[in-house]
């Protein structure tokens, strides 16, 4: 073969891989959506099945569940797997699976939180928490897992919700994987004092005492095949967030909220009082968009039982494409 023929041959593979690659990367960017700025990726499902989503590594520690853990029904696991924040007697109950490293999570907490925030101090809802490490799955790390450790660490000293704040409000890049290491979670906790000062908090931190619970929880969350995360549940029903912006999500977040409560009976449970943010977890809701007060009242809310999706649904649960498929936004990668 002549060194002519041969350079061409190789010209053609190296055109096909190329072409290839193109074809790959176009069905990525076909797959991804916006929420607020931040990309969201669609996981796709296949014959029913549901997501498959596999922690990259399961770890094989003792199972320890960090003090106060609940079973909770929604997770449809005997096992206590989840954490709550509010007074066991507020009426409205709200369930949560989300993922430190997760930016769609990030956005839609910093839509919601101080709407939740109020009604939890104001005896309207209770909030169990379930960390997962979606991420983790997808794009490869161990930010998910040792997030959501650090914040069951927090949760013994009794800080998760100051540690789930900062989490949230120092989340680095996806990509990186910065909460791959221990030693800047451990910084960021630095901001809680009781936390800074706590040997415990940080043995727990660097030995990843939690990692198997945090394990446990993303185990049912694909038994569970929920669709992303963040998933969010209000008494049972899964929330929808489409495409929205964050001052739409704060309304229909709000309007579940409202509608739960009046079904609930409309009578408060006992108040609390949550810890205040650390100085670099502000806030970071639509305070100018018509945040509620703790009764729940705000201009421009909707109270209506649903929001309807980018695709102008308002039944059923869309995916972040706006299909009527039960999923809601994530952004971990197919």
């Amino acid at each position: 073969m002549s060194q002519a023929n041969r350079v061409g041959k190789q010209n053609a593979r190296e055109r096909v891989m190329a072409e290839k690659i193109a074809r790959q990367r176009a069905e990525r960017r076909r797959k991804q959506w916006t929420i607020g700025g931040v990309v969201v990726v669609v996981i796709a499902v296949a014959g029913g099945v549901g997501i498959a989503v596999n922690a990259a590594k399961h770890d094989s520690g003792t199972y320890l569940a960090p003090v106060g853990a609940v079973v909770d029904p929604q997770a449809k696991s005997s096992k206590d797997l989840g954490i709550h924040v509010g007074s066991a007697d507020a009426p409205v109950k709200m369930t949560v699976f989300e993922d430190f490293r997760c930016p769609v999570c990030q956005e839609i907490e910093g839509a919601v939180e101080p709407t939740y925030k109020q009604y939890v101090e104001a005896g309207k809802l209770q909030i169990t928490y379930h960390p997962v490490r979606l991420i983790d799955s997808n794009n490869g790390g161990k930010g998910s897992l040792n997030g959501g450790n650090a914040a069951a660490c927090a949760q013994d000293q009794g800080e998760f919700v100051p540690m789930h704040d900062l989490l949230y409000a120092n989340q680095p890049n996806e990509e990186t994987d910065g909460y791959g290491d221990n030693s800047k979670i451990l910084s960021i906790a630095d901001q809680v004092p009781a936390l800074k000062v706590s040997t415990a908090f940080q043995t727990c931190v660097t030995k990843g005492q939690h990692d198997t619970w945090v394990q446990d929880n993303a185990d049912q969350f694909n038994k569970l095949q929920l669709p992303g995360t963040p998933t969010m549940f209000i008494d049972g029903q899964q929330l929808t967030f489409g495409q929205q912006n964050q001052a739409a999500v704060l309304q229909y977040f709000q309007g579940q909220l409202d509608a739960a409560f009046k079904k609930d009976g409309s009578k408060a449970g006992t108040p609390t009082t949550l810890p205040t943010a650390p100085a670099s977890a502000p806030s970071s809701g639509a305070s100018s968009s018509g945040a509620p007060s703790a009764s729940g009242s705000s201009s421009g809310a909707s109270s209506s039982s649903g929001a309807p999706s980018s695709s102008g649904s308002s039944s059923g649960t869309p995916s972040s494409t706006g299909s009527s498929s039960g999923s809601t936004p994530t952004s971990s990668k197919s």
